[in-house]
């Protein structure tokens, strides 16, 4: 009897157990059946690459980002669509002591997020350094806050068998390796960064840290366009302080355009995000905006640090210069030549409805002041321009010419002025594209050249 009281209790354990089970199967069979084809379909939260590399944006200058990862001796290739995809996998060399580089010729390779900033040809190298050899930015931004020091680290080939740990500090790669990596490396934007050993993120998570450092750029961008200096300061760390002396110059900058009623803008584009030991690292370009003209004013890198839930700046670099330097700041010097940019574009927009003007009026003599005396046109110099077009003065009861879609375009010390011309006489009308050469003379702009093509 006490057997069988056993036996039942585990055939009612055993039922109880399996059933769910049992179900579950069943259910999940079912489900299969009608799932929809988007369940099997690529899921990003699944997908994971180096917590290195969090975005680039779609128009970076680079699309590529260089891994090199210590402890296995490989040099990883990536392309940024989308999302970061593993291109290449390449067998490499790093210093022949371990541990991160502190100090000039202790053979260790160093750890962190580097650019590179040359590149030398087999012509310019000796042997050792294979056919081809790039630079990076070491020591960078922290190193040199940290007290790291020494120089001369490069990527590079070698004409011999790599061998794990075998350089100086360097990293090598095999001569067909380094050649196929050169057409993704655009110097000083192309990343390279160092690690002992790689740690993997989703595609999910990444998203979340983009938007975030995508939102605090935007507030310190607005604030560097239109705060004060204490609402600009507020980006940054309460430890680091940055030098900007030069706030008073981008002050009286924008007070310029504000006397002639234009809208300065600052604008933030090429976005490339990195991490390395909890620092973010975001490299992007700069330009000024008023009306429809805009000026490069560099690249920058701001260095931040998550503090709760928040972003700061702990460090910042421009061109790969410290923007301490006085003299140097490119956002003033992009400013004052967009500025003169566009008072040229008014002075020449006056001085070609001048030219019309006087055209029109057959005012011979204030349609000569605006050429040049090296003025030619189908053979003619200038006075037999000038006698020509007295003829068809003295031939029309009235002229008429205007303009429509000016566009200016400035290459050395020539400009050249393009416009759709509508020319109306008394007996006979014509349209075409007009193109003018002016150049820069002492008593003002000139005509040196032009053709007219018919529409």
């Amino acid at each position: 009897m006490a057997l069988y009281i056993k036996m039942r209790i585990f055939y009612i354990w055993l039922a109880l157990v399996m059933l769910p089970l049992i179900s579950f199967g069943v259910s999940a069979s079912q489900h299969k059946k009608t799932w929809p084809k988007a369940v099997a379909s690529y899921q990003p939260s699944r997908v994971k690459v180096p917590d290195v590399l969090i975005s680039f944006d779609n128009d970076s200058s680079s699309k590529y980002a260089m891994v090199v990862e210590k402890g296995t001796q490989q040099l990883l290739v990536y392309y940024y669509g989308d999302s970061f995809k593993e291109m290449y996998r390449f067998k490499c060399s790093t210093g022949e002591v371990a541990g991160r580089k502190f100090r000039s010729g202790d053979k260790k390779t160093p750890e962190g997020l580097y650019f590179f900033t040359n590149k030398y040809k087999k012509r310019d190298l000796s042997s050792i350094y294979g056919t081809m050899a790039f630079p990076i930015n070491y020591p960078n931004f922290f190193d040199r806050v940290e007290g790291r020091n020494g120089h001369s680290i490069w990527l590079h080939g070698t004409n011999q068998p790599i061998k794990a740990r075998d350089s100086n500090g360097c990293i090598v790669l095999a001569n067909q390796d380094i050649d196929r990596l050169e057409k993704y490396i655009v110097l000083h934007k192309t990343p390279i960064v160092i690690v002992n050993n790689l740690s993997y993120a989703s595609f999910d998570d990444k998203s979340k840290i983009k938007n975030s450092i995508f939102n605090f750029l935007k507030q310190w961008n607005n604030a560097l366009e239109n705060g004060t200096y204490h609402e600009y300061l507020e980006y940054y760390a309460p430890e680091y302080l940055p030098d900007i002396s030069w706030w008073t110059e981008w002050n009286k900058v924008k007070k310029i355009y504000s006397a002639s009623n234009l809208n300065l803008s600052v604008e933030v584009r090429r976005r490339s995000i990195l991490r390395h030991n909890g620092i973010y690292v975001v490299l992007f370009d700069q330009f000024v905006k008023c009306s429809d003209k805009e000026l490069h004013a560099g690249s920058k890198k701001l260095y931040l640090v998550s503090m709760g839930n928040y972003f700061r700046i702990v460090g910042e670099e421009s061109n790969e210069t410290p923007i301490n330097q006085k003299n140097s700041n490119s956002l003033i010097l992009a400013g004052l030549n967009l500025k003169r940019l566009l008072e040229n574009k008014h002075e020449i927009t006056n001085f070609v409805d001048k030219w019309l003007k006087s055209w029109s009026e057959k005012d011979i003599k204030r349609y000569e002041s605006c050429y040049s005396n090296n003025f030619c046109f189908q053979g003619m110099n200038l006075k037999a321009w000038l006698n020509y077009k007295n003829r068809l003065n003295s031939k029309y009861d009235f002229i008429r010419v205007s303009r429509d879609n000016l566009i200016i375009e400035k290459s050395g010390n020539k400009t050249t002025v393009s416009f759709i011309q509508t020319y109306v006489s008394s007996t006979f009308q014509a349209k075409g594209i007009k193109k003018l050469i002016l150049v820069q003379e002492k008593d003002g702009w000139k005509i040196f050249r032009e053709t007219w093509q018919k529409l």
